[in-house]
């Protein structure tokens, strides 16, 4: 991967809309640390369907692809969310926030819905960008 979309991941929100929560690459978040409480969980995948390997679909597509992301997830506690980059011109992409789901699971699948890469982390830990392509 070049370095230049490994920095836009990076540098990406990865936003949860409600509950409201707003997750960063190196960061530890403590509403999101409270939620994994609640909820009985240690781990947790932030996963989009959109634009796989980075190359934009359109938006009826993305909205496909989003709709079977869901049906994947469905034995999970899963919550709506988006990505948002700096870069302007690249439209946020919707996602899940994935409770419960192992780091393993979660990157077969990113790797399934053809991503570059995932966000992973544990309660108390920070969130970790893992490289998928």
């Amino acid at each position: 991967m070049n370095t230049d979309l490994q920095a836009a991941y990076e540098n990406t929100s990865y936003n949860v809309f409600d509950p409201p929560v707003s997750i960063r690459i190196g960061h530890r978040n403590t509403e999101l640390d409270a939620l994994l409480e609640r909820r009985s969980h240690e781990e947790w995948a932030f996963i989009t369907a959109y634009n796989p390997f980075s190359e934009i679909l359109s938006d009826l597509e993305n909205e496909e692809r989003h709709h079977q992301l869901r049906k994947q997830i469905e034995q999970h506690s899963f919550f709506e969310g988006e990505g948002v980059g700096t870069n302007q011109s690249w439209k946020p992409e919707r996602s899940f926030l994935i409770l419960g789901i192992s780091e393993t699971d979660a990157v077969k699948l990113g790797e399934d819905f053809q991503q570059n890469a995932i966000v992973v982390g544990r309660r108390k830990g920070q969130a970790r960008l893992v490289l998928l392509k």
